[in-house]
């Protein structure tokens, strides 16, 4: 019997509180679509997750005069209020929102988040087209987003296909 190919539903739309403006607010992803997505979970506590803030910022400037964006997910079980004040002090240049049980699902739960940080990359129609665990080369984010932007398949393993 053949296999059937695994059918991953779109990712079109989520919403998170939002953490970095100081009014309140959600990040609903919806607002981005036809665009690129970095969607990256990561913890504002994480030591290394900080110290890459300014290669996905400089993503984000880089790119999204193309039709993309980053989208900083943090999963932690502490409150906003403790949470806000870390993010706030990370100068992220893109919406970051608290990733609730209902988001993390929509990745595939908490099995799909392996590392800190992980990151999803989505197509323009919201699929899942690449995930990477842990951090992932700047070289090799910047490749696929440039094959995505411009319509292409990613060339070769990115990382880890999508589920």
């Amino acid at each position: 019997a053949a296999e059937e190919a695994l059918v991953v539903p779109p990712v079109n739309d989520f919403e998170m509180h939002n953490l970095v403006s100081e009014f309140p607010g959600t990040v609903r992803t919806a607002k981005f679509a036809g665009k690129v997505q970095l969607i990256v979970f990561f913890r504002s506590d994480d030591p290394a997750s900080r110290g890459v803030i300014a290669d996905w910022n400089g993503l984000q400037k880089d790119f999204a005069a193309r039709g993309f964006t980053v989208v900083g997910a943090i999963v932690d079980d502490r409150h906003d209020d403790l949470i806000a004040p870390e993010v706030a002090a990370l100068g992220a240049e893109f919406p970051v929102g608290h990733a609730d049980a209902a988001v993390v699902a929509a990745f595939g739960g908490p099995p799909a988040i392996r590392a800190i940080p992980t990151y999803f990359l989505l197509d323009r129609d919201g699929r899942i087209a690449a995930s990477y665990a842990g951090f992932a080369p700047l070289a090799r984010l910047r490749e696929d987003l440039d094959r995505l932007l411009d319509g292409l398949p990613l060339a070769g393993p990115a990382g880890e296909a999508a589920p």
